[in-house]
């Protein structure tokens, strides 16, 4: 089969999303037709190829996923990983139940394969709540009698992140970088284009089901990334260490006010390891990671 042979229709759910928009672009340079799910129902309505479907709402699924051959999930609620309860915008709401609502629709459409995209760290038995959201949401994949693959990306960033490119942006103005725990976190930083590709490849009919990590090729802490990602715009700063008796009781008075600023569940968040066993990946999937530097080149020296 071809590249540019058509495969069948694969509907990506946060398709216009970071993760989701790469996913779209690997899916249809592979000879996918893509259908883009997304929660904007007037936008829906004005684009061919679109469709309106809620992850809050599962009457809007069923239709989403009609007709399509893979279900794609890479939808995250607005403004991740500030959580808004009471907009229901939430881990719960759209890894835990969202997922099943997602996957009750997919298996009733008679869909084939369903490739979720979760995020590395997840265990058996997790205890922090978003950990627990998300495996809520793995195990109603993998019981849903369908074929199925998790994807658990690590720390993804790309032209289109919030991450590294908000920092970016919020230096210009910063003499220093404030960092919760000094930035001492580990990661493993991947690029979006090979989360894509793997989604694309995930897929394929007949590859290898299961649940796949992926994170770059070099390990490094979030100070280490942050400042190397500033340093490459001529940004660099002094960082200072935001102790965690400042922080929490910052993130629990910012987390009552209006607009995306900071939660206790979204600084413990920020404050985990993000690191990918890379072992299953590399057996069932031959591909290349990106180095860092050369991610970054791509897009921040433009």
């Amino acid at each position: 089969m071809s590249a540019r042979e058509k495969r069948g229709t694969a509907a990506v759910v946060g398709g216009r999303g970071f993760i989701g928009g790469a996913c779209v672009e690997a899916l249809r340079d592979t000879g996918w037709d893509v259908v883009v799910v997304t929660h904007n129902a007037p936008l829906a309505a004005r684009h061919d190829g679109y469709r309106w479907g809620d992850m809050l709402d599962p009457t809007t699924l069923g239709p989403a996923v009609e007709g399509v051959d893979v279900v794609v999930q890479s939808a995250n609620f607005p403004d991740y990983p500030f959580e808004k309860p009471r907009q229901r915008h939430d881990f719960l709401e759209y890894d835990g139940l969202g997922t099943e609502r997602l996957v009750r629709a997919a298996r009733a459409a008679g869909v084939r394969r369903y490739v979720y995209v979760a995020g590395v760290g997840v265990t058996e038995n997790p205890v922090k709540p978003y950990f627990q959201a998300i495996r809520r949401g793995e195990l109603a994949v993998e019981g849903s009698g369908m074929e199925h693959v998790t994807v658990r990306p690590a720390f993804v960033y790309g032209p289109r992140d919030n991450g590294i490119n908000r920092i970016v942006r919020a230096c210009r103005y910063l003499p220093v970088l404030p960092l919760p725990g000094a930035g001492r976190q580990n990661h493993q930083p991947v690029h979006v284009d090979d989360v894509g590709s793997l989604v694309a490849r995930a897929s394929e009919p007949g590859a290898p089901e299961g649940t796949f990590e992926i994170g770059g090729p070099d390990r490094m802490t979030m100070r280490s990334m942050l400042s190397t990602a500033l340093e490459m715009v001529g940004r660099g700063r002094p960082v200072v260490d935001v102790s965690d008796r400042v922080a929490r009781p910052t993130a629990r008075m910012l987390a009552a006010l209006p607009g995306s600023l900071l939660t206790p569940n979204a600084l413990d968040f920020m404050r985990e390891d993000f690191l990918a066993d890379l072992e299953p990946l590399q057996k069932h999937y031959e591909t290349r990671l990106t180095p860092f530097l050369e991610g970054l080149r791509g897009y921040l020296t433009r």
